[in-house]
């Protein structure tokens, strides 16, 4: 057999680890995605639906454009309409997965009901969300292009998934604003060959929503259309409502030309609109910014005389249509993060963690002891974000909250690679609130509880075992609350369940007489930094490896 120097045999024992972590979140992804495919195949049924239609018997195909679906009565006729901020909220993680609504809008397009159909966020973070009917009336009454709620209402407790919920309603409502009820004639060939007569093509765009690249004979882009609704149907001239094209450049940053395409407004004063040429050519060649940001007295912007109402709405309309498109514009991933003071707490406390590790200053007692007051006062009763597998299993099936928790997404990478590179267990020992409490309470007791050796081997097994049943039950979709598994969310006491309350005194209580019981007998959060870990040039691969092998082909083949 070749041999390998033992750097190399460091390092592909070390890939072996990270390797079989990527293989079991792929398992558990592919597993929970196939199992949400077809959930979601039948969220939509009459009677989920009878609570908003009495009168429901069907529901028709759903719209290509924007996903709703027409909620029928008996004899076909429409009473509303019904979609799910799904797919569009499954990139939209809370605290440890992304939650599916139930949007219900009437015959015009008002937003009527929100219900939550499904939700992979922590059991009493969503509990809380679900009793604060505050939080779901906030978004009654909007429209496909409403502007936010402001202010935004945030469930106190469960901040992280409300939040993520009300991103999905809106980036559902945001996809919409590219169809209208009111205006649901698309963009044709012909209107945009009157402003723009090289036009042979359009090509319909993901982004802005609505929009249509617009292509000469040689296939090459000239312009992107786009329209002013539905951002403007609240806007009213003199009656109603104008739809308005908007012709801008290639690159989409400036307005070359507009026309009107319907009204609501009188017919009348429509037509002095329509030919009043300085009026329609007084905002060409503005970009956006200019455009959105335009003081329409101050630019000298004057209304067509005898229709000053209905010249006002549109040239409103346009305003709110750039605005609208510079929000649509790709930011850098930097501008996404939303950076909060938790994650600054975070950091402070991975600060605290590498001087307490990697120097002698963990020798300090009076030292070592502040660094796990300020675990268990900041870390677990202010922050309350620990790992803990159901936040993991969470983040391996739905993706991580890199934008909304980035500080909480350091903290993980820390305890998952730490193992692996510095053979220290800096979550367990350094990070940990409920092991700094732990570490805290040990040997305040005169009497110590001595396990036997025999006894010693089967306890420590228990961790894993319930590693594996946690990695079992996500990949087979079982009922389980994994939060429940472990004590983490007793931290936020005020949410928690009673079997995280429980486990969490029993194991503090037990850590009198037993240093880190919880932590040695019964933490599989623990026992996945442990499987991960290098510990140093002895290491090598082992029963537990191997096991852990045999687990994710068998959970592959399942």
């Amino acid at each position: 057999m070749p041999t390998f120097p033992q750097s190399a045999r460091s390092a592909l024992l070390r890939l072996w680890r990270v390797g079989l972590l990527v293989v079991a979140v792929w398992v558990i992804r592919e597993s929970v995605h196939t199992r949400e495919r077809l959930e979601a195949a039948a969220a939509l049924t009459p009677e989920r639906l009878r609570d908003f239609f009495p009168e429901i018997a069907g529901l028709g195909e759903a719209n290509p454009a924007n996903g709703w679906r027409t909620a029928l009565d008996g004899a076909g006729e429409s009473l509303g309409f019904v979609t799910t901020t799904a797919p569009e909220s499954d990139k939209v993680i809370g605290y440890s997965g992304p939650t599916n609504s139930l949007l219900v809008f009437d015959k015009k397009g008002v937003l009527t009901g929100l219900r939550l159909l499904k939700s992979h966020d922590t059991t009493e973070h969503v509990a809380e969300v679900v009793a604060d009917r505050k939080f779901f009336t906030q978004f009654h009454g909007m429209k496909p292009g409403s502007p936010a709620p402001e202010p935004l209402h945030a469930v106190s407790g469960a901040t992280l998934t409300s939040t993520a919920i009300s991103q999905g309603v809106l980036e559902k409502l945001g996809r919409a604003s590219g169809t209208s009820l009111r205006f649901p004639e698309e963009i044709t060939l012909e209107e945009v060959r009157r402003l723009e007569p090289a036009a042979v093509n359009l090509v319909r765009v993901k982004s802005p929503r609505g929009g249509f690249e617009v292509l000469d004979a040689n296939g090459k882009k000239i312009a992107l259309a786009v329209r002013t609704s539905p951002v403007s149907d609240a806007v009213v001239g003199y009656k109603g409502p104008t739809d308005t094209l908007m012709l801008l450049d290639a690159e989409g940053g400036k307005l070359k030309r507009i026309a009107l395409r319907k009204s609501f407004d009188s017919k009348r004063y429509v037509a002095y609109v329509t030919g009043d040429d300085y009026f329609l050519n007084l905002f060409n060649e503005s970009t956006l910014e200019r455009l959105a940001d335009m003081d329409f007295k101050e630019a000298k912007v004057e209304g067509v005389s005898g229709a000053t109402e209905t010249s006002w709405s549109v040239a409103e309309s346009l305003k709110l249509r750039a605005k609208s498109l510079i929000a649509e514009r790709p930011a850098g991933w930097l501008r996404e993060i939303h950076w909060r003071w938790q994650d600054t707490g975070h950091l402070a406390v991975l600060v605290s963690a590498m001087i307490m590790a990697f120097t002698r200053l963990r020798g300090v007692a009076w030292l070592r002891h502040a660094h796990h007051a300020l675990l268990v006062v900041y870390g677990g009763f202010i922050a309350s974000e620990l790992l803990s597998q159901g936040l993991l299993a969470g983040w391996a099936a739905h993706g991580t909250p890199w934008r909304s928790a980035p500080g909480l997404l350091l903290l993980a990478a820390v305890a998952l690679l730490g193992p692996v590179i510095s053979s220290k267990q800096l979550y367990c020992h350094h990070i940990c609130p409920h092991g700094a409490l732990q570490q805290l309470l040990a040997r305040r007791v005169g009497w110590q509880w001595r396990v036997s050796p025999r006894l010693e081997r089967w306890l420590t097994r228990l961790p894993l075992v319930l590693l594996s049943f946690v990695f079992l039950s996500v990949v087979s979709g079982w009922a389980v609350d994994l939060n429940a598994l472990e004590p983490f969310d007793a931290y936020s006491f005020r949410v928690a369940g009673w079997a995280s309350l429980g486990i969490a005194v029993l194991g503090l209580i037990a850590s009198l007489f037993q240093p880190l019981a919880y932590c040695k007998y019964g933490c599989p959060t623990g026992a996945l930094f442990k499987l991960i870990r290098f510990t140093g040039d002895a290491d090598r691969l082992g029963v537990r490896d191997w096991a852990a092998a045999l687990l994710l082909v068998t959970a592959a083949l399942i």
